[in-house]
C-alpha cells in the first residue's frame, strides 16, 4: 500500500505493543500505556508554518511515540493485520532512540 500524506502529516506503521509480561502475566487494556509507538513510513511536504514537520528532526524510518487517540487509522486492504496511522506533525511526542 502506498500512502502519500498531504501538508503537515505523517504516515506511521504501528508497532504492536506487548499484551503479556516476560513472566507470562497478561496486561489488561486499562493498564497499557496511553502512548503508542510506530515507525515513520512517509512524511508530507509540510505546512510552511514554524511548526512545519520538515523543521523537525523526524525522518523516514524513525520510531516515534504519539498519543493513543491521535490521528486516523488506515488498514491495508491487502494485509488486514497491517495498520497505518496518519498523524499531524504536532501529534508526535518523541523520537525513540534504540541505541
Amino acid at each position: 500500500m502506498n500512502i502519500k500524506p498531504l501538508g503537515n502529516r505523517i504516515v506511521i506503521s504501528l508497532i504492536k505493543q506487548k499484551t503479556e509480561t516476560v513472566s507470562g502475566i497478561i496486561i489488561s487494556t486499562e493498564e497499557k500505556n496511553e502512548q503508542v509507538m510506530g515507525k515513520v513510513i512517509e512524511i508530507g511536504e509540510g505546512s510552511g508554518s514554524k511548526y512545519d514537520i520538515n523543521n523537525t528532526s523526524i525522518k523516514k524510518g524513525d520510531v516515534v511515540l504519539f498519543a493513543k487517540f491521535a490521528g486516523d487509522n488506515v488498514i491495508d486492504p491487502n494485509n488486514p493485520d497491517t495498520v497505518y496511522k496518519i498523524l499531524k506533525g504536532e501529534d508526535i511526542l518523541a523520537i525513540i532512540d534504540n541505541k
